[in-house]
């Protein structure tokens, strides 16, 4: 399998290159935009700067391609609310030229990484994939557009193309303004943990699971589809905190401190993931105790 990753050189995008690597796949990948200073993942690879927008360009990366890999764009929530012109130009016109760029080169299959957030707050926990799309931030609303473009695709040109709906993705390596990223800093820091909001319930799924999950999509039977990519299992902010506390072996105290909220903060989200588990063959195998520890370990070694 030829395969093209765009934001390859992201959290994400690095463990998804290095999954398709490991299943015998070619691999050229779009690290980011010129001048990023994104990381080139490792290994046996090609890897390139492109904006995202640029067709021509894509077309001509995504020439023999079987798979493209659409990872590119910022994924944060809270800095969406700052930048949404700037969020809409990547996720959805940047989707539109990965789309078209697809399309002339004659590429079978597009995965398409979305996010959960297009859900908003569901009217039911776990939520799936036929929940109505309810987005709560510019971020979240740029995936739902980016979704719709895909179908156009999918309907007007026969296009193969496969949607995940990753939930929380964490791991080593993650930004440190995630939140896994700045409890483990404070602890690094021997200080206490200190949080916004510790109410909010997320399904976490380890980046490896995640990337496992791409590599089914590429190459699975499936033509189409939208999948929830998570654990089922939801769990509080403050649950995580005191999990991340005990696996580093600290006293240190959980503190709310609240702060201005973001409009529409959204509460509880957890993946109804039986769709994935059926038809791309696909389940978790890192609970979220395991895979904290791996992030702690991860961070240390980076930080040795």
């Amino acid at each position: 399998m030829r395969a093209l990753v765009t934001g390859g050189g992201g959290f994400i995008g690095r463990h998804v290159v290095r999954a398709l690597v490991a299943a015998g796949a070619q691999v050229r990948c779009i690290t980011g935009p010129p001048a990023s200073g994104l990381t080139t993942p490792a290994g046996p690879i090609e890897a390139f700067e492109a904006d995202i927008c640029d067709t021509h360009t894509l077309q001509e990366l995504a020439a023999d391609a079987d798979v493209v890999v659409h990872l590119a764009g910022p994924a944060s929530v809270a800095l969406s609310f700052a930048d949404p012109c700037g969020y809409v130009r990547v996720h959805v016109e940047g989707t539109a030229s990965v789309l078209e760029a697809s399309r002339r080169a004659g590429v079978s299959r597009v995965v398409y990484v979305s996010s959960a957030e297009v859900y908003g707050n569901p009217d039911s926990n776990p939520v799936g994939e036929n929940h109505p799309l309810r987005p709560r931030s510019p971020y979240a609303a740029a995936k739902a557009g980016a979704e719709k473009l895909v179908e156009t695709y999918r309907h007007c040109y026969g296009q193969h193309a496969v949607v995940l709906r990753p939930f929380s993705i964490y791991g080593p390596g993650a930004s440190p303004q995630s939140l896994i990223g700045r409890i483990v800093s404070q602890l690094r820091c021997n200080g206490d943990i200190v949080l916004e909001d510790l109410r909010p319930v997320r399904d976490f799924c380890f980046v490896s699971d995640f990337a496992r999950a791409v590599v089914y999509a590429c190459s699975c039977r499936v033509a189409e589809g939208v999948f929830n990519i998570g654990s089922m299992e939801g769990t509080r902010v403050a649950e995580i905190a005191d999990l991340l506390r005990t696996a580093a072996g600290s006293d240190a105290r959980i503190v709310e401190e609240p702060a201005p909220r973001r409009p529409c903060e959204v509460l509880q989200l957890v993946a109804d993931n039986r769709r994935a588990k059926m038809l791309l063959g696909w389940q978790p195998e890192i609970g979220v105790a395991d895979g904290l520890r791996s992030v702690l370990c991860g961070e240390a070694a980076c930080g040795s």
